[in-house]
């Protein structure tokens, strides 16, 4: 028998993987396996004599237990799911924001809190971009942004106190849009003290943001719209979107070092 033909056998039937579920828990009779798959008790003997001649399970006293190999299967089997509704759960965001997320440990990424665009509610990223702000003065501010924006710009501003630190990465396109489209908060960049932008010549396909302990990145369609959002605060969220935010910075410079 092929991996293959093996991967279609287990799931081919729910009632398959639920008895390898089962198994995974205790040893059973098929009896029991019966009646906790909610199967008939025919259908789980046929079940467990698929995997005995897979090498995945054994009986023992008319009690069935996995194998090493059956539990390297349950193992692989649970990962192969979790990895589905991931993606899945993750599937808008994944779809427009390129790279980014490949070397992502699996952990980091079922931590993120995921807030998308749909038909009903096409701007709840940029609902939850501006509840994560906040109205209140922050004590920092990293951003990165692919796009100009009127609302970020003013949302921006609102939290902007004297004693901020704010930093913006941004593209060379963004800045000549930017120019022309805002030269005021173009000019209010110049101003603050505590503001900096850097520009690089990398073209962005994603936004970010750390504020005060919390981190988020977005992802954008072909418009230029915020597609879907992910963000959390918890240390090994942060680590991953401080450490995206710095591969960034380290290609940008300061605005005012540019001819």
């Amino acid at each position: 028998m092929s991996a293959r033909s093996d991967i279609s056998f287990l799931v081919g039937s729910e009632s398959r993987t639920a008895v390898l579920n089962a198994l995974a828990s205790e040893p059973q009779r098929p009896t029991d396996l019966a009646r906790s798959c909610d199967c008939a008790r025919e259908t789980a003997q046929r079940t467990l004599a698929g995997f005995c001649n897979r090498g995945w399970v054994e009986k023992s006293d008319g009690t069935y237990r996995l194998t090493p190999g059956g539990k390297m299967v349950y193992d692989r089997y649970q990962e192969l799911v979790a990895s589905v509704d991931r993606a899945d759960r993750l599937g808008e965001f994944l779809t427009n924001v390129g790279d980014t997320v490949i070397d992502v440990e699996a952990d980091v990424l079922d931590q993120l809190t995921v807030t998308t665009a749909t038909d009903g509610d096409p701007h709840a990223p940029l609902d939850r971009y501006l509840t994560i702000l906040g109205d209140d003065t922050v004590d920092n501010f990293r951003g990165v942004t692919p796009i100009v924006s009127r609302i970020f710009n003013e949302s921006a501003e609102n939290v902007l106190g004297a004693e901020t630190k704010m930093e913006l990465v941004i593209g060379e396109s963004v800045l000549e849009r930017a120019k022309s489209a805002y030269t005021d908060s173009l000019e209010l960049a110049y101003e603050l003290e505590q503001f900096s932008l850097r520009v690089t010549k990398t073209e962005l396909d994603f936004g970010l943001l750390l504020v005060d302990g919390h981190g988020a990145v977005a992802s954008y369609d072909e418009d230029g719209n915020m597609a879907a959002i992910v963000d959390g605060s918890n240390e090994a969220v942060l680590e991953w979107i401080e450490s995206l935010y710095e591969s960034i910075r380290s290609q940008a410079v300061p605005l005012e070092r540019r001819g």
